[in-house]
């Protein structure tokens, strides 16, 4: 048998007696790392036990936090997450956010090693880029309710009451096996060296970091921010993980527009148009173009050309006109019948068309 410091044992009956599931967890995890090396099978049985425990208070889960004052309840909380669509991604972010998935997967493993599975996650990027679509992937994966809390509609005026909120979400959370998503992180999560901000909310981001530290690996946390630049220095080194999602590339909007069923052809056409547009700004467009063919009975390809050019108004010059031509081709109009529209000739009309065509072949 592993010996236990007397010292180290005293604290783990205490924490375990106050319910300070992290403090108590931390300790187990210690001593696991001694205890496989004496005992293996028995490392296992007690990982296992930590990993999949729900730590509740007297065996009950409690209500979730309120408002003191408006008794309005302060997070979002969804049982079971499932996503109509899969997520579109850069290989960098797929695989990081994979990598989470896979070490939660395997945390009785990392336990028996003294280690935690990744248990926060810092998403980065301007709106619309798929930060919250990220953290529902990721609840839906680890089949985990999703709680979200929108920190930027508990700011009060009174610090001291959104303080004592953000800590109400932090104890719930913590209590059992979940993904919170703290969103608008930025909005409590400032540099302390802001000398327009009270020392209150000073001292607030030093409780939310302290709540990271401690956050339990039974749980996964995730912040999401549009404001990477006016976040704390201190936040970035609290956090497991750190993934910075940018606009999509014009590789990842062809691929989003084909899944809107969207042709190989038409989508490439669109894709240069399109790239630096987020993700959210494309399926207004796709959505309103399938609104239009369904009101107008149009193809969905020529409301989409009619679409991206109403919402693109600083498309000119050739993209606008092959636009054009795509849009009136699509709508039934000959090619004699376009180049008077447009303006050109007739051959031009059908080699622009042809190279349409040709980019479709090509995939």
């Amino acid at each position: 048998m592993v010996n236990i410091d007397p010292g180290e044992f005293v604290r783990l009956v205490e924490q375990g007696i106050k319910g300070n599931a992290n403090a108590f967890s931390l300790l187990c995890r210690r001593l696991l790392s001694k205890l496989k090396h004496s005992d293996e099978e028995l490392a296992k049985q007690l990982a296992g036990l930590l990993s999949g425990a729900i730590v509740t208070r007297g065996g009950v889960k409690t209500p979730p936090p309120v408002d003191g004052d408006s008794r309005r309840t302060l997070l979002q909380e969804l049982s079971h997450v499932s996503l109509d669509v899969q997520p579109i991604w850069a290989p960098r972010i797929a695989q990081m956010l994979q990598q989470v998935v896979h070490e939660r997967s395997q945390s009785e493993r990392l336990i028996q090693a003294g280690l935690s599975p990744i248990r926060s996650v810092l998403l980065s990027g301007p709106p619309g880029v798929g930060k919250t679509l990220s953290a529902h992937w990721l609840a839906s994966e680890l089949r985990l309710p999703l709680l979200t809390l929108d920190l930027a509609t508990v700011m009060s005026s009174f610090l001291g009451k959104t303080g004592i909120n953000i800590r109400s979400v932090i104890e719930y959370a913590s209590g059992f096996p979940c993904v919170l998503l703290l969103d608008e992180f930025d909005a409590v999560a400032k540099r302390r060296d802001d000398e327009g901000d009270v020392g209150e909310l000073k001292r607030l981001v030093t409780v939310l970091l302290q709540s990271i530290d401690e956050w339990p690996s039974t749980s996964l946390l995730v912040a999401a921010t549009n404001h990477p630049d006016i976040l704390d220095p201190a936040v970035w080194r609290r956090f497991d993980m750190v993934v910075d999602l940018d606009a999509p590339t014009p590789e990842l909007v062809k691929k989003f527009l084909k899944k809107s069923g969207v042709s190989d052809g038409v989508a490439d056409k669109f894709s240069t148009l399109l790239s630096g547009r987020s993700f959210s700004a494309i399926e207004k467009i796709t959505q309103s173009a399938k609104k239009e063919e369904i009101l107008n009975n149009l193809p969905f390809e020529s409301a989409l050309v009619s679409s991206v050019l109403n919402d693109l108004n600083k498309v000119n010059g050739n993209d606008k006109r092959d636009l054009l031509i795509l849009h009136y081709h699509l709508s039934g109009l000959s090619n004699r019948k376009i180049a008077e529209v447009v303006g050109i000739t007739h051959p031009t009309v059908s080699r622009i068309l042809k190279n349409i065509r040709a980019s479709t072949h090509e995939q």
